[in-house]
């Protein structure tokens, strides 16, 4: 199974495999907590407690909100790779407007 989530973090675990944090929003909810029609999720998981995934070798690292490909590595999508990034971000179209 194939699904899409969102960047939060990342680091390199002791033998360098690359490991990126994810949210998963069917899974952990909206990027931001604030998104759910004005109410608080029953389910959210908050940034800091969202799993760290083992992900293949990436053109660059991501960024904060970088949509990223995940793939599912048992029958019970329990645990997950990342794939790629899809070049989307969560913050795509968003401008700092002052004034």
């Amino acid at each position: 199974m194939l699904i899409m989530g969102y960047a939060k973090g990342y680091k390199y675990a002791g033998d360098g495999t690359l490991l990126v944090k994810v949210r998963i929003p069917s899974i952990h909810g909206p990027y931001k907590q604030t998104e759910y029609k004005g109410r608080t999720p029953r389910n959210y998981v908050l940034d800091k407690d969202l799993p760290y995934c083992n992900s293949v070798i990436l053109p660059h690292l991501p960024g904060e909100g970088d949509v990223v490909l995940l793939g599912s590595v048992n029958e019970s999508n329990q645990e997950w790779v990342v794939l790629g990034l899809t070049g989307g971000t969560f913050n795509a179209g968003l401008t700092n407007i002052s004034g």
